[in-house]
């Protein structure tokens, strides 16, 4: 895919035209390029989005931003302190999902960091372009379970209450990856059966695009395929081997 984008141009039919039309048509110009943000995407919020910020300034939480796309909200900014970080983006989620124009079926994402902290679970996504390549967001996958794992119970494939917020993150990834095809591969740790082990890799990589699905990706987009133990990260069989082994992975393409 070409790194090369087509960039608008502006034409002036009249080359007669006063120099005073002209101005006025490069100042039009002016305003509309700084009402974009990164890749073109509009930066102005609903009203509905607009007076949850304005309630979350008025509770001394005026670090925070709500970014909207695609059913997906994206709280970021960056937290004073720890206590603020959780109570901020639980408050910002309550009223987002209680607002009649959010509900329950809105991916709302955290976005939110501490200074000299590590970064949240969103700001991968957050910092996604409108239209993302390919590469782009193959980062963005990869950075969002850097030092993340989605967490299983043990020998199955239900997938653990503690995840879902990466989850979530990972389907809103997805979201706005839309125009590529997404592999979900399950893999396993060297232990156990080759044959039993790409079953569960297999049912724990369906159950990861089943979760996406219900969160609004669309099933076609989607391949899950379970690996086993076949492509390890570390070819050796203790707790630390294990645990990096045992893994789900975003191919996209």
């Amino acid at each position: 895919m070409s790194n090369k984008k087509k960039r608008g141009r502006m034409a002036f039919a009249g080359i007669g035209a006063g120099a005073g039309v002209i101005a006025a048509l490069f100042t039009l110009a002016l305003i509309g390029l700084s009402n974009l943000g990164q890749g073109g995407a509009a930066l102005a919020a609903p009203p509905w989005i607009k007076a949850i910020t304005k309630e979350l300034k008025g509770g001394n939480l005026g670090w925070m931003g709500i970014d909207l796309s695609d059913r997906v909200a994206t709280v970021s900014g960056e937290a004073p302190d720890i206590d603020s970080q959780i109570y901020g983006f639980e408050k910002a989620e309550k009223l987002i999902k209680a607002d009649p124009q959010g509900g329950d079926g809105m991916l709302v994402i955290d976005a939110t960091t501490l200074k000299d902290g590590a970064p949240g679970v969103g700001v991968a996504l957050k910092n996604l372009p409108a239209a993302p390549e390919a590469g782009q967001c193959s980062e963005a996958f990869t950075a969002t379970l850097t030092g993340r794992a989605i967490q299983f119970e043990l020998g199955s494939a239900n997938i653990s209450t503690e995840s879902a917020r990466l989850l979530d993150t990972l389907s809103a990834v997805a979201i706005r990856c839309k125009a590529y095809k997404i592999e979900i591969g399950g893999h396993t740790d060297l232990t156990g059966s080759p044959r039993r082990n790409e079953a569960l890799s297999q049912t724990r990589a369906e159950a990861v695009r089943d979760y996406l699905i219900a969160k609004g990706v669309v099933r076609e987009q989607l391949n899950a395929v379970g690996y086993g133990m076949s492509r390890p990260v570390v070819n050796a069989r203790n707790e630390a081997a294990d645990a990096q082994n045992r893994r789900i992975e975003f191919t996209v393409n």
